[in-house]
């Protein structure tokens, strides 16, 4: 998700537009960025990594949403970049991080259960 703030969305034959240029594609990179980067320091507090998972993918699910109204409404001679799919995938692999940190979590809690 960082190298979008780098990388150009939309490519025509007269300009070029980048994610940084649309600010509310902007406000939705960085919430997404810092909530995975939070997300990672949080190994010992599972059910907030999940829950934060969670959040995480639907920001991210709608974020490729928005991209995709985007591609869809473009004007005629306009390419979008291979940045423009990395939101599904973010939300691909944190949806795949938050299944094994429950399994984690149910790991942990049986084997709590049996030390009582």
């Amino acid at each position: 998700m960082f190298s979008m703030f780098f990388s150009k969305m939309a490519y025509s034959v007269h300009e070029t537009i980048k994610y940084t240029d649309v600010i509310y594609l902007l406000i939705m990179i960085v919430v997404t960025f810092l909530i995975s980067f939070i997300t990672i320091f949080l190994y010992r507090h599972r059910m907030i990594q999940i829950r934060l998972c969670v959040l995480n993918s639907i920001i991210l699910l709608g974020l490729q949403g928005w991209i995709g109204w985007m591609f869809f409404s473009r004007p005629e001679g306009s390419a979008f970049g291979i940045s423009a799919v990395f939101p599904i995938v973010a939300a691909i692999l944190t949806f795949t991080a938050m299944k094994y940190i429950a399994g984690d979590e149910a790991l942990v809690r049986s084997t709590s259960r049996l030390r009582k």
